[in-house]
């Protein structure tokens, strides 16, 4: 793995062990260098003091150096290359304190210290999450400034980090080891999301505001790959890093995050689909076979699902609640409605009306055609009979019974007079018994 630098952390390693050498080596030449700048000789003392002391073998030449160069003359020169180191050291350890506005020294020492230092880390693994990814970087150095270290990603979560301020890796669930001043950046949820957003002012073509509410589901891009239970988030690597960096900075200066864009983005997208249709077209629609509810729910769908796949976000379900109206629009769609359902009932009495005043008519007309019958019968019948008077009963006879057969169909239409028909069954029975 190679850092933005173009090493890898193995030639760091061994880059650094080469520095280290070179500064051990530079220190002893310039301690030797220093023996012969003072030309100590202590050759004529120390002979005397080892044949007096250890008088069955000569002085080995070496004894002489080592003493030589551990004397007060020779090791004064040692004192500025140690005071230099002291207040580089300090200076760095300060500069490392202000530039990562860590609490104290002692934080900036053991941060140097593990910069400098080839071998692991010591001490356990860090373990983060993206919950606390802000208060762990405010207690650790580790998250806050950087590696080496070692941290441990839980199997929901994935770390995107940075080195230099600049992308460098995707490290997966698990305990990751992390580069020198290796940053992590964010910790992406891999599992699935939901977001609902209750009241959306939307406004239709036709200039009337409605509200609806809308709920999503959706997760980081698989690329395709199927969970297993090694792997039971899979994830596509640069959707993640898409995602890490999907920012966008709203009013008053807040960041919105990539698990926040896919609400807004259907937010928009579905304000721009209502616009193009007027009230009555979702309410009444033209086609009763239609469904404008299904027809807006799959173009939002659709529309949503292409706009957040260039974010590394995959849509897996959206779901759009019922349309509210506003109070002074549900009062003039009653009244609207009640007016429609009165005119058709106004409608409807005046059809039964005209029915009624057509069954009379044809009733009256019958009614005449039967006593126009039954007076053209009656003289049709006076004249067989040669009685003048005879003639004169039967056609007052068959008029009577003409008016009888009108009342009755009259009576079917309008009530008529009580003593009506008693009346004209009287006049007939008299009639009868004149003609018998």
């Amino acid at each position: 793995m190679v850092n933005q630098l173009g090493t890898s952390p193995a030639e760091q390693s061994k880059q650094h062990g080469w520095f280290k050498t070179m500064l051990i080596i530079l220190t002893l030449l310039y301690w030797i260098f220093a023996r012969y700048l003072e030309r100590i000789d202590l050759t004529p003392s120390l002979t005397q003091w080892w044949d007096a002391t250890v008088p069955i073998m000569s002085l080995p030449g070496f004894v002489v150096t080592i003493v030589e160069m551990l004397h007060p003359r020779v090791l004064r020169h040692l004192v500025a290359v140690y005071v230099g180191w002291s207040l580089a050291r300090s200076a760095a350890v300060g500069l490392i304190q202000m530039l990562y506005d860590l609490p104290n020294s002692e934080l900036a020492q053991n941060f140097l210290s593990r910069l400098q230092s080839s071998a692991p880390p010591a001490g356990g693994s860090l373990r983060v999450s993206g919950k606390t990814l802000e208060q762990d970087r405010e207690d650790s150095v580790l998250v806050r400034v950087g590696g080496p270290g070692s941290v441990i990603i839980s199997s929901e979560e994935v770390a995107v980090t940075e080195i230099n301020g600049r992308f460098h890796q995707v490290l997966g669930p698990g305990r990751r080891s992390l580069g020198s001043l290796e940053y992590i950046y964010a910790l992406i949820d891999l599992r699935k999301q939901e977001r609902t957003a209750k009241d959306i002012p939307l406004m239709t073509k036709d200039g009337i505001e409605v509200k609806a509410d809308v709920t999503i589901s959706y997760r980081i891009s698989t690329g395709g790959e199927v969970p297993t239970r090694a792997r039971p988030y899979p994830y596509d690597e640069s959707a993640v890093r898409l995602a890490a960096y999907a920012e966008t900075v709203l009013l008053h200066y807040q960041v919105s995050t990539w698990d926040e864009i896919p609400l807004n983005m259907t937010r928009d997208i579905f304000a721009e689909i209502i616009a193009k249709y007027q009230l009555d077209e979702l309410l009444q629609p033209q086609i009763p076979s239609s469904d404008p509810y299904l027809t807006i729910t799959k173009q939002l769908e659709r529309r949503t699902r292409i706009s957040l796949e260039k974010s590394g976000i995959e849509l897996t379900d959206l779901h759009i609640g019922r349309l509210d109206l506003p109070d002074q629009v549900i009062n003039q769609y009653i009244e609207f409605w009640q007016s429609h359902w009165e005119t058709q009932a106004h409608l409807k009495h005046a059809d039964g009306e005209a029915s009624s005043f057509e069954k009379l008519e044809v009733a009256r007309a019958e009614a005449e055609v039967t006593m126009i019958r039954a007076i053209v019968e009656g003289l049709q019948n006076a004249q067989l009979d040669q009685d003048a008077s005879t003639s004169q009963t039967i056609v007052a006879l068959r008029m009577i019974e003409a008016l009888e057969k009108v009342a009755e169909l009259s009576q079917q239409a309008h009530p008529l007079p009580a003593d009506l028909l008693p009346q004209l069954e009287n006049w007939r029975q008299q009639l009868s018994s004149e003609i018998a």
